[in-house]
């Protein structure tokens, strides 16, 4: 597999609460031309295969859940995302959750009233801005992988997971469980990489 990473991608991430820092692990994969469905998948499965094998699982191929989710070896939790060229995986070692999303397209603004609450506009996207609210997409898709658990707090639907600023970093919440999100903006793309917090 030839790993195609997208510009400024690390090999990890060290994302948490204090004391509990997590260390998130990252590969990519290229989609072979032309991009189709069959092709991401398989690109994702190569990134999530090589991020295990980073974060020194002895197991590196994984299955895959009704829902599309990696199915991982035990304490080895994982989250893949893909557009038509490129799918990036992330592994986070011992923790509950870990969740990555990459958006290069901006989102019609018309959808801001449908992917943020009223506070999370004013709170985090003061300036209406397309990259602005493709960023807050990509990290609220990210935490509600993260949080795939806590369906009986957004019921299965990821705008109901509540974005905010703590201390200067991006948590999210769904019900009475977090995650801490970190995030990587490019002109071209957004990416976000979410791992949930311990209780």
């Amino acid at each position: 597999m030839t790993e195609t990473p997208l510009p400024g991608l690390p090999s990890a991430w060290l994302l948490g609460s204090p004391g509990r820092v997590r260390r998130v692990v990252l590969a990519s994969a290229p989609v072979a031309p032309p991009g189709t469905g069959a092709a991401q998948h398989r690109a994702g499965r190569d990134a999530v295969g090589a991020a295990l094998r980073r974060a020194g699982s002895p197991v590196t191929s994984v299955g895959r859940a009704y829902s599309g989710a990696p199915v991982c070896p035990a304490g080895f939790p994982a989250s893949v995302t893909h557009s038509t060229a490129l799918a990036v995986a992330a592994v986070a070692p011992g923790a509950r959750g870990v969740g990555v999303d990459l958006e290069p397209r901006c989102p019609d603004l018309k959808l801001h009233r449908f992917l943020l609450d009223e506070r999370e506009r004013a709170e985090l996207w003061p300036k209406g801005d397309p990259p602005g609210l493709r960023r807050l997409f990509a990290a609220k898709e990210a935490a509600f992988k993260a949080l795939s658990e806590c369906t009986d707090a957004h019921g299965g639907l990821f705008w109901r997971v509540r974005l905010g600023l703590r201390e200067g970093r991006l948590w999210a919440r769904a019900g009475d469980r977090y995650a801490l999100v970190g995030e990587l903006t490019a002109p071209a793309f957004a990416l976000a990489v979410a791992v949930t917090a311990d209780p």
